[in-house]
């Protein structure tokens, strides 16, 4: 799958060269041919000790706000 946005740098810099950075592990793409349609990204990080279940629950509380905010 091509992760486009997901997982990808977010953040700014200054002229003085301060800033903030984070990884994109939540977000969202509007359909260019279809604004009432969205793709959300979210994730987990899997390792070999990783538990099925658990990634998938973790990854289903990080789209509860997302998908929250879509339907309020």
């Amino acid at each position: 799958m091509d992760r486009s946005r997901y997982a990808g740098p977010v953040g700014w810099f200054g002229a003085d060269g301060d800033g903030e950075w984070g990884i994109a592990l939540r977000s969202a793409e509007l359909n260019s041919q279809d604004p009432h349609s969205i793709r959300l990204f979210a994730g987990c990080g899997i390792v070999a000790a990783s538990d099925p279940e658990s990634e998938l629950a973790e990854t289903v509380a990080k789209f509860a706000p997302m998908r929250q905010a879509l339907t309020a």
